[in-house]
């Protein structure tokens, strides 16, 4: 293959990055979670990574921010040394408030674009390229702070290849600063790595501090005081801009690792404001009010500390919450008055009936207090946020000093007693606790964030998640810090005699030290003073000021995009407009969660799709489409443009800003698209043959959409919660990668599935939904009757609890390409391994990583009661036999062996209903079973589930995940509830096994636990929190090496 005819192979990418309640606009929320590295997974087993790798020979982060508006690019470029045609890898860490902007892969010389798309018509894409039988993968994930955003394409040996993302965000203030990261991740060490940063404010900057590399997410108490900047790092700065250079060596580079840098680069400023009012910018029709008054006397507070103690926060996370309220109690002014509320099944309140002063007496009690809080019971959430509205007391009505009314809500889990309905609980609230702000904190993934986001939104305040990591006393705090100090309530910024308009939020509920308030909007025609007032409640009066700001067209505000920066500043033009729209999305999207009306959501979506559009946003309404057709295959009615890329344009920002760029090559051609009902089979649903086409799908991950609790439909789901990046790819010549096996099985055939398949968003991840394809052979089906114990799904666990005829049920956390040691049996020389492939995380617990097995061996060594020494292998494609010889099953085909006394049966009713029997003696054995899906949701890989249906003979000294609790003796207590007065079966408890004690809740779920369909049945959950004191180990102590 000459250069001339390289011609880019690029799978079709569909990505659903949900957003992230987050800072800024997601600050109203916020979420997220570490993840690990991410792997394409492919749905047949993985081909062994290949030795050698591509090489980056350029990595470039370039960006501007502009009165706190920064707009970066990224670009990375690969080139194929190799002798056949590699996988090229583009990562890239994406704040989570921040909207893609531009996307494009350059090869010989062409560039291909992305173009921005409503939702729906990706959609159609993605459905009709899954008809042609197109392959499909699954890549990315969600990380604490970060969106992830991963595309991976082949490239010819010998080809270059560059790419380049750019994306748009509003730095938010916080605690006294601004601050910029940037991810530098390259995936190797680069000769050619840059990073240039400019920074233009109005106003002036009053500090700009470079911090050194951060490697870890967890944040830390320690003092930086003048920690050094980078190595090779360079600053630039007069009064009102700066400019940050930085090019490591590659031997700095391999100093931090030698696998390249993987960091983030942080810049820290804040500045100058001295005007009351704030800083108002006009410009080409557009405004933005930055509001930020700095000197004001801090107002006292009441605020009320709620705290889950339900026995779900048994461990670690009472722990963590205790230190984290010690060091808040220390930090409360003597002017402000607080109160602690603990909640379980019961409320408890410290002081009775009133806050007290924050004297050093009473911080010394409540200290003591908190010290004795113990964890147990269930969650009455209701009942406790009823507690905090007796509690606050109302602003002063004359004279004295106002104290701010503030409610800190601490949570781990779902309401489970009492008042359980989400909309009564809103409602309770909200007619409670009237002028109080709501402060909702989600710790860990069992909280109901959706319910604590609504409850902040309906009540002054916002919502976050707290991370289940070592740093969560630290997140705990800091929190607390950027609301300890309000200044200013009651915040009305007005843009007086209608001389503006489409003018975002402008009454806030308060302002707190170090924040910043933002309002953007249009200015009408031939205004040329904009009438600005204030008026706000102080710590002793109201506050009202007045002021004009001249319009003059705007032009004024031209040298904001130079301001004498050395070199002159890469501003980004009309970024007040783009500020505009950005901002007016991220609030129409919240109206629309916020509201149950159909006919104004579907409003509110339509204008935030068209502002998308237009502005060239990826948002949850938006998707973000490549198509490129073959160079000899283009179709006789594509019509060909070529164009040079601009710097900047009304519907796309800055794409390339080098004058040499190459040539944009963009192809235009009508589709053919398929009916979205399922075609019958073998009928041909093929779309136009000449193209392949690449079709991103980006649903958005940056603008919360809370409030949804009734469970959307899968897709649905995309514009509704907000926590993973998944990225589909498909691919049309699959012959183009030479060294990556990526065939998939699809389709699930639902009308053989139980009710929970109807749900997408259960049939995943609820524990072992599967339907047993076909009976087993009749020797084994005699002698089954229940399975002892299982893994499937997520991977879910099921342990039989004889002695009460129900199930335990847990799941792990694992990690992709773990292999983990299910059973160990050392006297009977019997072993289990699996090996996870990685999924995505599904909606509102993106934070959640989530893993499939994509391959299981079982082995015996000879011992006691076995044969022989054995090998069995199972993958999604075959069942390899080995001892003595090798036989190999495949999947899709009936067929039996048996090697020394052990017996293996494939049973293949066909593509999507498989299972595997192992008999490795009359009293051990074996079933897995293989998910194919046929239509598979994004959610969806094939994987498999392993399940022991008969472990009577192994032996008491049995180990692993799965096999410690074949002969367990656990027993469930049940907890009653003293104002049961109907005597309803408990669905609460506690297991006991051994000293182990834990709290756990009885669940329907769906099991496969018998031979026969999977039905709906009880199971006692054990909480995450709870699941390593179960397991005895932490989980890297059932990793192993190898299969």
């Amino acid at each position: 293959m000459t250069m001339g005819k390289v011609d880019l192979k690029i799978r079709c990418i569909f990505f659903f990055i949900i957003i992230s309640v987050q800072r800024g606009f997601s600050e109203e929320f916020g979420a997220h979670q570490g993840a690990k590295d991410i792997l394409l997974q492919r749905v047949r087993r993985q081909s062994k990574a290949a030795k050698s790798v591509l090489k980056v020979t350029d990595y470039h982060v370039r960006c501007s921010v502009v009165s706190r508006y920064a707009h970066t690019t990224i670009q990375s470029s690969v080139w194929n040394q190799l002798p056949v045609t590699k996988e090229a890898a583009f990562e890239v860490d994406l704040p989570s408030a921040a909207f893609i902007s531009n996307f494009t892969i350059t090869s010989n010389d062409k560039v291909y674009i992305a173009q921005v798309k409503e939702r729906s018509v990706a959609r159609k894409m993605y459905d009709a390229a899954k008809k042609q039988g197109k392959t499909a993968g699954l890549v990315a994930t969600k990380e604490r702070e970060i969106e992830k955003f991963r595309v991976a394409v082949s490239v010819p040996s010998g080809t270059r290849m560059s790419f380049s993302l750019s994306y748009e965000e509003l730095l938010p203030r916080r605690l006294g600063r601004y601050e910029l990261t940037l991810g530098l991740r390259p995936g190797g060490l680069v000769t050619n790595l840059t990073l240039d940063v400019s920074i233009a404010e109005r106003t002036g900057l009053s500090f700009i501090k470079v911090l050194p590399l951060k490697t870890s997410r967890l944040l830390s108490n320690t003092v930086t005081g003048e920690s050094e900047a980078p190595a090779s790092t360079q600053v630039q700065q007069n009064p009102r801009c700066a400019r940050v250079h930085y090019s490591p060596s590659l031997q700095q580079q391999s100093s931090a690792s030698s696998k390249g840098l993987n960091a983030d680069y942080i810049i820290q400023y804040d500045v100058e404001l001295s005007d009351l009012i704030g800083d108002i910018q006009v410009f080409d029709g557009y405004f933005v009010h930055y509001f930020a008054p700095r000197g004001l006397p801090v107002v006292p507070k009441d605020v009320i500390f709620v705290i889950d103690v339900s026995g779900s926060m048994i461990g670690t996370k009472i722990k963590q919450t205790k230190q984290a309220m010690s060091t808040i109690l220390g930090d409360l002014r003597e002017e402000d008055h607080f109160n602690i509320i603990t909640f379980s099944d019961k409320v408890h309140t410290w002081r009775k009936g009133r806050t007290v002063r924050a004297t050093r007496i009473n911080i010394r009690d409540a200290k003591d207090f908190v010290k004795r809080i113990i964890a147990e019971g269930w969650t009455n959430i209701n009942a406790a946020l009823l507690s905090a509205a007796q509690l606050v007391n109302p602003p002063s009505s004359s004279g004295g000093t106002r104290r701010v009314p503030l409610v800190i809500f601490l949570t781990d889990g779902e309401a489970t007693i009492g008042v359980t309905s989400g909309d009564f609980i809103l409602s309770n609230a909200k007619s409670t606790l009237g002028a109080t702000s709501l402060f909702g904190l989600a710790f860990g993934d069992d909280a109901d964030f959706p319910l604590l986001r609504r409850l902040a939104l309906d009540n002054r305040g916002v919502a976050r998640m707290v991370y289940e990591d070592a740093d969560a006393a630290l997140q705990l705090k800091g929190f607390y810090d950027e609301v300890a100090s309000p200044l200013l309530s009651d915040i009305q910024l007005t843009y007086m005699d209608d001389q503006a308009f489409d003018v975002t939020r402008s009454l806030f509920p308060n302002y707190f030290q170090g924040s910043e308030l933002v309002v953007t909007g249009k200015v009408k025609p031939g205004v040329r003073d904009l009438k600005v007032s204030l008026t706000a409640s102080g710590s002793k009066q109201k506050v009202k000021v007045e002021n004009e700001v001249l319009v003059s067209n705007g032009e004024g505000n031209r040298t904001v995009l130079s301001m004498g920066c050395p070199g002159g500043m890469d501003g980004i033009p009309s970024f007040v407009r783009r500020l505009w729209a950005y901002y007016t999305i991220k609030e129409l999207l919240l109206a629309k969660l916020n509201t149950t009306d159909p006919n104004i959501q579907k409003l509110l979506g339509e204008k935030a799709t068209n502002l998308s559009l237009k502005y060239n946003f990826v948002t949850p309404v938006t998707s973000l489409v490549v198509v490129k057709p073959d160079a000899d295959e283009i179709p006789t009615s594509a019509s060909t443009t070529t164009v040079r890329p601009t710097t900047t344009t009304e519907n796309a920002t800055m794409s390339a800003a080098d004058a040499n760029q190459p040539q944009v090559t963009t192809h235009l051609y009508s589709l053919k698209y398929v009916p979205s009902t399922p075609a019958p089979q073998g009928s041909n649903t093929d779309t136009d043959p000449d193209v392949d086409q690449i079709a991103t799908f980006v649903s958005a991950t940056f603008s919360p959409m809370p409030g949804v609790t009734d469970g959307p439909k899968l897709w649905e789901a995309a514009g509704l919660l907000d926590v993973s990046t998944s990225i589909q790819l498909q691919r049309k010549d699959m012959e183009v990668v030479k060294d990556y096996d990526a065939t998939y099985d699809n389709d699930l055939d639902y009308d053989s599935w139980d009710e929970s398949a109807s749900n997408p968003l259960l049939q995943i991840d609820e524990i072992a939904t599967v339907v047993l394809p076909g009976p087993p052979p009749p020797s084994i089906l005699s002698s089954v009757r229940v399975f002892s114990s299982s893994v499937d799904g997520d991977p879910h666990f099921v342990v039989q609890l004889p002695k009460l005829k129900q199930n335990l049920c847990f799941t792990v956390d694992g990690r992709a390409n773990d292999v983990l040691r299910l059973l160990e049996d050392s006297e009977r020389g019997i072993m289990v391994d699996g090996h996870l492939m990685w999924a995505p995380s599904k909606q509102d617990v993106e934070d959640r990583s989530r893993t499939y097995f994509d391959q299981i061996t079982i082995s015996t060594r000879g011992g006691t009661g076995v044969l022989g020494a054995i090998m069995i292998t199972l993958s999604l494609d075959a069942v390899v036999l080995e001892g003595e010889g090798q036989d190999t099953l495949h999947t899709n085909q009936k067929g039996s062996v048996t090697r020394q006394g052990v017996m293996v049966s494939m049973e293949s009713r066909d593509d999507f209903h498989q299972s595997c029997w192992i008999e490795l003696t009359k009293d051990i054995r074996f079933l897995v079973l293989f998910h194919h899906y046929r239509h598979p949701s994004y959610l969806q890989m094939a994987h498999l589930g392993f399940y022991i249906t008969d472990g009577q003979g192994l032996s008491l000294s049995t180990k692993g995940l799965l096999g410690q609790f074949q002969h367990a003796d656990m027993r469930v207590t049940l907890m009653k509830d003293p104002r049961d007065t109907l005597h309803q079966p408990s669905k609460e408890g506690v297991l006991r096994w051994g000293v182990i004690h834990m709290p756990i809740t009885l669940q329907d779920k769906t099991l496969k636990d018998t031979v026969r369909k999977g039905h709906l049945g009880s199971c006692w959950v054990v909480p995450k929190a709870q699941v390593e004191r179960l397991l005895g180990h932490p989980y890297q102590s059932y990793v192993v090496d190898h299969l």
